[in-house]
């Protein structure tokens, strides 16, 4: 199986074609309480998504703390919701909401400790923030989505278990291409981040194959071994313990 661990289900307008093939596993990410509710629903009707609750930090001027709890409150509990996104700090795009950005976050940390969740994270040019703060809160399970921190941070997520993504953008960017040689196949899942389009790239699920051959390549590794290793990871990223 393929694993797309960071899509934006609710604003896919061919998801059903993913759906159909039954080869990928979908991370449904959410922006907000609206896109929470559908990919729940979504995945009450199909095995392949796995679903996530979440408030993006781009949103964060619109939402206020009872936002977030009754958001929280609704789904948390529900066997099917085990994980929190895309949620996190954004200093590099909204840096004039930073600190509401934070109180908000802080809701979603305290949530996926207390209840094992996973966190699927939005970190850009926050990363350090985010490692520091979700590791010192007692976090137990955590995906950095897209990452392109620095490489010494790479190797404290790596450390304590965490996960960081495979972004289609490797075609394009060259830092995040450095962090795919460096990091270990044992902390990575792939992802599409669709439908963004990235200078030109529109990110796709189908994509997803690609990235996985990209990694075995520069491996020299076969590509059914790192598909396997990448699903082996998802399972261990999204099994309660």
């Amino acid at each position: 199986m393929l694993v797309d661990a960071h899509v934006h289900c609710a604003e896919l307008r061919d998801l059903d074609t993913y759906i159909r093939g039954g080869r990928l596993v979908l991370v449904c990410v959410a922006d907000d309480p609206q896109s929470s509710d559908e990919v729940v629903r979504a995945s009450t009707q199909h095995a392949v998504i796995e679903p996530c609750i979440g408030l993006h930090p781009w949103q964060a001027h619109e939402y206020g703390i009872r936002d977030v709890v009754n958001l929280l409150d609704r789904h948390v509990g529900s066997s099917k919701v085990k994980c929190l996104g895309e949620v996190g700090l954004d200093k590099k795009f909204r840096p004039g909401t930073f600190k509401r950005q934070l109180k908000l976050f802080e809701l979603f940390v305290d949530y996926a400790r207390e209840y094992d969740l996973v966190l699927n994270l939005h970190a850009a040019d926050a990363w350090v923030e985010v490692f520091e703060l979700i590791y010192k809160r007692g976090v137990d399970r955590a995906y950095f989505h897209w990452y392109t921190g620095s490489i010494e941070l790479l190797h404290q997520i790596e450390s304590v278990g965490y996960y960081i993504g495979a972004n289609p953008a490797w075609q394009i960017q060259q830092r995040h291409r450095n962090i795919l040689e460096e990091v270990s196949l044992e902390n990575v899942l792939t992802e599409s981040d669709a439908p963004y389009n990235y200078r030109g790239l529109l990110m796709t699920p189908s994509l997803v194959e690609l990235t996985v051959k990209y990694l075995a390549d520069i491996r020299k590794l076969s590509v059914t071994d790192v598909e396997e290793r990448v699903y082996s990871n998802f399972r261990k990223l999204f099994s309660k313990r």
